[in-house]
């Protein structure tokens, strides 16, 4: 032994992330409609995670539909249509579902006492009635915070969600593409996701730049909510059509930096109980 990991993956110049922005759009316009028609599925269901109980079940599938959308990106990669139902295919898939659950119960966890430590009882500070009115949807409560609190807070969950990104990032692809078990995907994820911090810092930044826009109408929509006012439909239409785009770059690059960096062919050994061919319209 020479102390020194087994080469399970590439590692990629920065110029690939490049390649992998470019290329993403290219997958995208393959099938644009059915792409755009399973994100927007994807981001109802992610909506779901603010409703209390149901909104812990949604991010604990989290993985599970993240599989089903880096597996439409390879049916389309490979000159199929992908439909609705291919979103749902890890949740058929016997073998991998456990394990892709798992993983979401580990990053739900982690992201959570991220956002405790970080936090450090400042939610105590917040009188009870505000949260109530918060919970029940009341926007306006949320200007009854201390803006110090809610900077903090912002500060946490973007943290959260910064250490359950990275475990996910190359963990979920290699549960489902590869079938390995979680304690293995996450650490060989993890080293493949710091050996390639140039290509991946390069799409970090172009989506980065590409999510400004998208979030200055958020914010704006956001704001004339909170304020009492109607918000524009035309920007109600760009946020409802924007956001699953958006969504679609994210996972396109994914998949493209999955199957660059460890390699990814007809023998990969994805859904290993389901079949493709069902999943095709």
């Amino acid at each position: 032994m020479n102390g020194h990991p087994p080469q399970d993956f590439h590692k990629l110049p920065a110029a690939r992330g490049l390649a992998w922005i470019t290329g993403s759009w290219g997958l995208v316009k393959r099938q644009p409609l059915r792409l755009l028609l399973i994100s927007l599925f994807l981001q109802f269901f992610l909506s779901l995670s603010q409703a209390g109980a149901l909104g812990l079940l949604v991010i604990l599938c989290l993985p599970v539909l993240s599989a089903g959308m880096l597996h439409a990106f390879y049916t389309v990669e490979r000159g199929g249509k992908p439909n609705l139902a291919i979103l749902f295919m890890p949740f058929t898939s016997t073998k991998m579902l456990s394990t892709l659950l798992m993983l979401g119960a580990v990053v739900m966890v982690l992201g959570f006492l991220a956002i405790t430590l970080m936090m450090s009882g400042q939610v105590m500070n917040i009188d009870v009635e505000v949260l109530n009115r918060i919970e029940q949807g009341d926007l306006d409560a949320l200007q009854l915070i201390d803006p110090k609190i809610m900077e903090n807070a912002v500060f946490a969950i973007a943290i959260g969600a910064a250490i359950s990104g990275s475990i996910t990032y190359f963990a979920v692809p290699l549960i489902w593409f590869r079938q390995q078990g979680m304690r293995r995907a996450i650490p060989l994820g993890l080293m493949a996701l710091v050996r390639n911090w140039r290509p991946l810092l390069v799409i970090g930044v172009l989506l980065g730049l590409l999510a400004i826009p998208i979030g200055l109408l958020f914010g704006s929509f956001y704001l004339s909510a909170l304020s009492g006012g109607t918000a524009s439909p035309l920007l109600a239409l760009l946020i409802l059509l924007l956001g699953p785009v958006f969504q679609l770059l994210l996972f396109s690059t994914q998949y493209l930096a999955f199957r660059d960096i460890f390699g990814l062919d007809s023998k990969a050994g994805v859904g290993d109980d389901t079949k493709d061919d069902q999943l095709l319209a």
